[in-house]
Formats: C-alpha cells, sequence, structure tokens
C-alpha cells in the first residue's frame, strides 16, 4: 500500500476515535502516525486529579477511542492489527494499530460504523417501555466478545445501586475541590470550548443562578443532584454493571474498548445510554458496587439504558483531529 493512502485511513480513523465518549467529555487522548502505524496515547493533561484518581477512567476512554479506530480501518476494508503498549517506560503510550491485509467488511462492522456518528450520552429520562431479553443478552454478549463481563440488574440490584448514587452524590458534591473540577468542564452557553459538557446537559435545576459557579455553590446542589440520579437509575428500564477480573491498566483498556462496543451495539437497536460512575469514583462505594452485583470481579462502568424520549440531535462538542493528531513523516 503507498504511504499515502496508508496516511488516509489512519488519519481517517482518528476522525472516527475522536466521537468515543470520555469522562466529563474531557477527551484526554492524543494520535501519532509514524512509519505505517497509529499510536494511541493518553493525555495527562486531561487527567481528571480528583474525579478520577487512579486514572482509569482515563485510560477506558482511550480505550473507547481505541474501538473506534479500529471499527472505521474494518469499515474501510482493512484488518485491524493492534498491539497493547501500556509499559512503565511510556505510560501514555496505550497501544498501536497497523494496517493488516484488505478485507471484505463485514456487515456488523459497517453496522457499528453507521452507529458511531448517531451515538449520544442521553442524560434525561427514557420511555417507560421496556428493553428485550433479547436485546440486553445481545449487549452482554457483545461485552464477553472483549472480555469483559455486563450484569442486568435485577429489580433489587437496581434500588440498592440506585441508593449508593445518591449516596456518592452526597459525598463528592460536598467537596469544594470537586465542586471545581467539575465547574472545569462544564461548558457555558455559547462557548466556542470543542471540550466539556454543556451545562444545560447536567440539569442542575431551572431554578439554580445561571453562573456555573453559583450554581455549583448552591447549598442543596448535592442533595437535588443525587435525587435527581436516583430517580434516574431507578426510572432506567435497564440497569448494567461491566467489569473485569482484573484491575489494572491493561483491564481498563480493554473495559473501554468493551464498553464502545456496548454503546454501539445499543445505539444500532435504537437504545440510548448514559453513565452512572460516581458510585465507582470512590473507593468505598466502588467495593460496595461488587457486594451488590454478589459475584467476583471489578465494576469498571454502570450504565443506565432506554429507549429516549425525544431525540438528541446534537453531539457533544469535540476538539478536531488536527488537535489532537501529530503525523511523523
Amino acid at each position: 500500500m503507498e504511504i499515502d493512502e496508508r496516511h488516509r485511513v489512519l488519519s481517517h480513523a482518528v476522525s472516527a476515535a475522536v466521537m468515543a465518549p470520555s469522562a466529563h467529555n474531557s477527551q484526554p487522548w492524543r494520535f501519532r502516525i509514524v512509519d505505517g502505524r497509529l499510536e494511541v496515547h493518553a493525555d495527562p493533561k486531561r487527567h481528571l486529579p480528583i474525579i478520577d484518581r487512579e486514572r482509569r477512567q482515563l485510560i477506558q476512554s482511550c480505550g473507547c477511542a481505541l474501538f473506534n479506530a479500529r471499527v472505521a480501518i474494518r469499515a474501510m476494508g482493512f484488518r485491524d492489527d493492534v498491539t497493547v503498549m501500556i509499559s512503565a517506560e511510556d505510560p501514555s503510550l496505550l497501544a498501536t494499530i497497523q494496517l493488516g491485509p484488505a478485507i471484505i467488511s463485514s456487515e456488523s462492522d459497517l453496522a457499528l460504523m453507521r452507529a458511531l456518528p448517531l451515538r449520544r450520552t442521553n442524560r434525561r429520562s427514557f420511555q417507560r417501555r421496556p428493553v428485550s431479553a433479547a436485546d440486553s443478552d445481545l449487549l452482554v454478549e457483545t461485552a464477553s466478545l472483549h472480555g469483559v463481563w455486563m450484569e442486568r440488574l435485577h429489580p433489587d440490584q437496581k434500588t440498592a445501586i440506585a441508593h449508593l448514587i445518591d449516596e456518592a452524590d452526597q459525598l463528592q458534591y460536598s467537596d469544594p475541590a470537586f465542586r471545581q473540577e467539575v465547574a472545569n468542564w462544564l461548558i457555558p452557553f455559547a462557548s466556542r470550548r470543542r471540550d466539556g459538557i454543556p451545562f444545560v446537559e447536567k440539569e442542575y435545576g431551572s431554578a439554580l443562578p445561571f453562573t456555573i459557579m453559583r450554581a455549583l455553590r448552591s447549598p442543596g446542589l448535592a442533595d437535588r443532584f443525587g435525587k435527581r440520579e436516583e430517580e434516574l437509575a431507578m426510572g432506567a428500564p435497564v440497569v448494567a454493571v461491566l467489569g473485569t477480573d482484573s484491575d489494572d491498566p491493561m483491564a481498563w483498556l480493554g473495559s473501554g474498548q468493551a464498553l464502545e462496543a456496548v454503546l454501539l451495539h445499543a445505539t444500532s437497536l435504537g437504545l440510548s445510554a448514559s453513565f452512572l460512575n460516581q458510585v465507582l469514583e470512590l473507593p468505598e462505594m466502588r467495593g460496595r458496587v461488587a457486594s451488590v452485583l454478589e459475584r467476583q470481579g471489578y465494576p469498571q462502568m454502570v450504565l443506565r439504558l432506554g429507549y429516549p424520549e425525544e431525540p438528541i440531535h446534537h453531539a457533544a462538542p469535540r476538539r478536531d483531529v488536527d488537535d489532537v493528531l501529530l503525523v511523523v513523516d
């Protein structure tokens, strides 16, 4: 393959990668095309040290981006040869992708590629319409194919997790450092920033003051937000936990890839998803989530899934490819 053609394919893969979800839309990734391969790097400058103390969500986010790049490469008709590169020598380098031989793209990969630009994080309520066991089983199988287990919670477990979510919100929002970090990644109306979460999407409540910091200093915010998130969990047709049998950067990267595979398959089924990760951001709470599941392993992600009440037409802002990609001649 000509070098220019290889660069074109890998650049398109990065265009797909940057559409991945990330913690607070921090987009903590960088990419390099060098010697005909694509390198996926974590960007330590975008680490959230209060929310994500262990860098677990940072690496998971990069795993989501890695999976998107792989989908795009296969959809463009090439095998994706991935090497995970996590090491102490270069902790930012997570994986490399080489273009393998030409292939005939599978219908599954083409369907995932079609779903990729349609995926949205839906922070609003879902329809009361149930999600079929067949669709849930498909998502469980999808996670399993990537070496990650996925548990759909039964009603008692969902209630227990919802109470933990409320408790976690109370603890986090009582911490001024946490509130400040959240404020750093909330975008005011009409902002030109290409990262972060639009303030209105967090739904802190229409009665709160307009400015972000005044809203986050509201004395009753923790209680209101905790109850809101608890209600969203209880009202979701599906609450599920993704987890792994080990708990290290390799497992975090793998869980990110599995998460994005689940989200894209869910999108193709007409489902929306959002994250309930506050219960995993506090070490003591994460252990209690594992206890609710009554199984061995490490919870890596809590999701709620359902059918959206209304379409979400606008994706969260994304940085341009030129901002995250370096091509080394």
